[in-house]
């Protein structure tokens, strides 16, 4: 008997180190998602966008699917913060806000790799982090000293979807901000939007990274039409 227990408390140890170590989904990376529906038709935009007002932290973060199907170029726009302590992260989450304005209603990130949160995510490796765990990706907004600030960033993620029908699809999702320890300070639905857009040429994405491969996220080529779909969308 004390032999099994002794082997019994090997496998739990040797399974609690195997999670702590964990920096990928127990479904693998994240795939890369090439064929997301075009952002532009004629002169209409299609994108995503959740709108923040509580007063705290107000602001915008848009998704608008790069022009050539692959990646999802986002703007995110906050503003306030004031009194609390960061950094602040910010997630797209599982469900959507319920009717009660709860945020603890939208459950946890959108994780369909099964990746979790026992091991932080790595910048320089965003394939295995969840997907939904956007400043765990590209950059949490930094600690406001309780003053408050205008925070503006705009980056291509190529694990999240505009596509129906499949787990990294963000539509009928929800986007939540914590604040520093993890507390959730605002969240807001993500609903389809459309509007008309500026003709202009198009413009390709870098190469996207392999699924496995440890990669930045440089977009200096599409921040031109990055900032015109941006100006679009966050006219609405």
């Amino acid at each position: 008997m004390q032999f099994k227990s002794l082997f019994a408390s090997s496998v739990l140890a040797i399974a609690a180190v195997s999670a702590q170590t964990q920096t990928t989904g127990l479904l693998g990376n994240a795939a890369v998602i090439n064929d997301n529906p075009s952002g532009i038709s004629l002169v209409t935009l299609f994108a995503y966008a959740a709108v923040f007002g509580n007063g705290t932290v107000t602001g915008k973060i848009t998704f608008t699917p790069n022009v050539n199907g692959t990646g999802i170029i986002v703007n995110a726009d906050f503003e306030g913060f004031k009194g609390l302590a960061g950094p602040f992260g910010y997630h797209i989450h599982d469900q959507p806000v319920p009717t009660s304005g709860n945020c603890n209603g939208t459950l946890a990130h959108l994780d369909p790799y099964q990746r979790g949160q026992v091991i932080p995510c790595d910048i320089n490796s965003p394939a295995t982090c969840e997907v939904g765990d956007l400043s765990g990706k590209h950059g949490a907004v930094n600690d406001t000293a309780g003053t408050p600030i205008i925070y503006d960033t705009q980056y291509i993620d190529y694990y999240i979807s505009t596509k129906e029908g499949i787990a990294a699809f963000i539509g009928n999702r929800s986007v939540v901000i914590h604040k520093a320890g993890g507390g959730r300070v605002v969240c807001a639905n993500i609903t389809a939007v459309t509007s008309n857009v500026p003709s202009g040429p198009a413009v390709t994405s870098p190469a996207a990274p392999d699924s496995g491969s440890v990669s930045s996220f440089g977009i200096s080529s599409v921040l031109a039409l990055g900032s015109i779909l941006a100006a679009a969308v966050l006219a609405l």
